[in-house]
């Protein structure tokens, strides 16, 4: 059975980790980690990266690129700030740097689920421009992209059959 890592880059939890919360519990074999809850420090801009193929610093980024490269399907879960991905989201990307000169997680499948408060093509079209230099330097296969208009805390929760159609979508990208 293949593993399938929700990661949630929103700091409250609100729309985005709803969102992976309802894939979590309608797709076996998924596991959920929410960035709010991990110590991640920033990115120091060492480099040491590139020698050893993980990061120096210590705290929990090693243990998630771990499951990272363990996983069949990575699903990010990223809320929109000002038409860009939530610091806490930004920092996260930013410490995945071990993996871009090792390439040990190239072609790796992602799917990104979006969530924001503007329009959904708005949302969709800015943070996929925010997260292009982590698709090109990791070498990332995106099989998929969604967007989600919500803003308040339970808006996402609306569109229940937006979301059944997304989960069905997703197991059947787990061939």
């Amino acid at each position: 059975m293949k593993k399938i890592l929700l990661i949630s880059g929103s700091n409250r939890n609100g729309n985005t980790n709803y969102l992976l919360k309802q894939i979590e519990q309608k797709i076996d074999n998924t596991e959920l980690i929410l960035l709010s809850k991990c110590n991640i420090e920033y990115c120091k801009g060492c480099l040491a990266c590139h020698e050893i193929d993980k990061c120096v610093i210590k705290d929990d980024i090693n243990e998630i690129i771990n499951k990272i490269k363990e996983a069949d399907l990575i699903i990010f879960g990223v809320p929109n700030y000002f038409d860009n991905v939530s610091g806490l989201f930004k920092n996260f990307m930013d410490r995945l740097h071990p993996l871009y000169k090792s390439e040990l997680i190239k072609n790796k499948n992602v799917i990104f689920i979006f969530t924001g408060g503007g329009g959904e093509d708005g949302t969709l079209e800015e943070l996929q421009k925010s997260v292009r230099g982590l698709i090109k330097y990791l070498k990332l296969n995106v099989l998929k992209n969604y967007s989600y208009k919500a803003l308040n805390l339970h808006d996402v929760e609306m569109q229940k059959e937006k979301i059944n159609n997304m989960i069905e979508e997703i197991k059947n990208c787990r061939g």
